[in-house]
């Protein structure tokens, strides 16, 4: 699988550029040009970078679009994967399994 990611302030945004060959409307590009912070351009027929890794992750304003987009209307190959800080103490004091099963 190839795959462009870029670590952002809360997550990291995974892109999956084998689900992306073919996609017809670019609607991650087009969701993060209208409402994000323009981060991608359509390169070679898939989603690029136009800053590099470390200034994508400082210029990402985080409001998911480009997940929603592709989902509803590409070819469901971004995917974003957001932190649970204090997830782990917060199931430790309530007396819950950590996640994957383990106490």
């Amino acid at each position: 699988m190839t795959t462009l990611e870029f670590p952002f302030r809360t997550g990291k945004v995974t892109i999956d550029l084998e689900k992306c060959r073919g996609c017809q409307s670019y609607a991650c590009v087009e969701a993060c040009t209208r409402f994000g912070g323009n981060l991608f351009k359509v390169e070679d027929g898939l989603p690029a970078l136009i800053p590099s890794v470390e200034e994508a992750g400082r210029r990402c304003i985080e409001d998911l679009a480009c997940e929603r987009y592709c989902q509803d209307n590409g070819n469901k190959g971004l995917q974003i994967t957001l932190d649970m800080f204090g997830l782990d103490e917060y199931r430790s004091k309530v007396g819950l399994a950590r996640h994957g099963g383990q106490a």
